[in-house]
C-alpha cells in the first residue's frame, strides 16, 4: 500500500519534470503583421512534433517597394507568371494556416541545432493592382485595376534552425524553411467600366493580352470575361514554391 502511494506521488512529478511540451511564439513575424504560436510535443531526447499555426489579416505589406522591385526582376516561378505589370507595392495579403513538423534536435547540449520535415496548408485572401490592355472600339486603353486572389496551398519541405535554452524558457531560431507543392481553388477577378459592351473579338484580345503579358499558362488556367468583369481560375493544381523565412521564437517548456 505505501509502495503505491509513493508511485502516485513521486511518479506524475517525475513525469512533469521531464518537460515534455513547449509553447513558442513568434516575434520576429509580428512585424510582417503575421502572428503565430506553436505547440511541441517531445518523443524522444532528440526528436520532437511541432504543431505550428499562423495568421494575417489582409493588409498592406511591408518592405512593399523592395518585394515589388525584386518580384519584377526574379518573379517568374514555377507557373511562369511575369510581375511587370502587377504592383506588389500596392497589394493587400491576408494568410491563415497551419504547419505539422517532425523535428531532429543534434546532440544533448542546451543549445543545439535542429532540422525539421514538414508540412504546409495556407489559405490566401489577396487583392493586387495589375494592369491590363483593353482594345474597345478601334480605341486601346490600359487598364489599372484590383484583382482579389484568393487560393489554397498544400507543399511540404525542410527547415533548419537553432535552439538555445536556460532552464524552462529559450530561443528557437529559423534560418530558412523552403517548401514546393500546389495551389488549388485559385480564383482571381476584376472588374473596370471599359470591360463592358466588349464585342467577342474585343473580349479574345483581351484574354491574349492577358495571358501574353502575365504569362498564365492555359494547361493552368481558364479565363472568362462577363459584363464589366475578367475571372480567372484554376483548372488543375498549380506548381507552388515558397519560403518560410527567419524565426525568432521565444519558447516556454512546461
Amino acid at each position: 500500500m505505501i509502495k503505491r502511494l509513493l508511485c502516485c506521488i513521486f511518479i506524475p512529478g517525475a513525469l512533469w519534470a521531464q518537460e515534455n511540451n513547449t509553447v513558442r511564439l513568434n516575434v520576429a513575424g509580428t512585424a510582417l503583421k503575421i502572428y503565430s504560436v506553436q505547440y511541441e510535443r517531445k518523443l524522444s531526447s532528440n526528436l520532437a512534433f511541432n504543431n505550428t499555426f499562423f495568421f494575417r489579416p489582409k493588409s498592406a505589406i511591408p518592405f512593399g517597394n523592395f518585394i515589388d522591385n525584386m518580384a519584377k526582376e526574379h518573379g517568374v516561378g514555377l507557373t511562369g507568371i511575369k510581375f511587370d505589370h502587377i504592383f506588389m507595392d500596392e497589394a493587400e495579403i491576408g494568410v491563415k494556416g497551419y504547419s505539422p513538423e517532425l523535428r531532429y534536435y543534434f546532440g544533448q547540449k542546451r543549445h543545439r541545432t535542429f532540422v525539421g520535415v514538414f508540412g504546409m496548408y495556407e489559405n490566401f485572401d489577396m487583392k493586387v493592382p495589375a494592369e491590363i490592355g483593353v482594345m474597345k472600339e478601334n480605341r486601346y486603353f490600359e487598364v489599372k485595376l484590383p484583382i482579389n486572389f484568393t487560393f489554397r496551398t498544400l507543399s511540404g519541405g525542410i527547415l533548419i534552425g537553432r535552439q538555445f535554452t536556460w532552464n524552462r524558457v529559450g530561443l528557437d531560431l529559423v534560418f530558412i524553411g523552403p517548401h514546393i507543392g500546389s495551389a488549388h481553388k485559385f480564383y482571381a477577378f476584376g472588374q473596370n467600366s471599359h470591360l463592358l459592351g466588349l464585342t467577342e473579338d474585343e473580349k479574345q484580345f483581351v484574354k491574349d493580352r492577358i495571358r501574353e503579358r502575365f504569362g498564365l499558362k492555359d494547361k493552368y488556367f481558364s479565363m472568362e470575361l462577363n459584363e464589366n468583369t475578367a475571372e480567372i481560375k484554376s483548372i488543375r493544381p498549380v506548381p507552388y514554391l515558397g519560403i518560410r523565412g527567419i524565426g525568432v521564437n521565444l519558447s516556454y517548456r512546461f
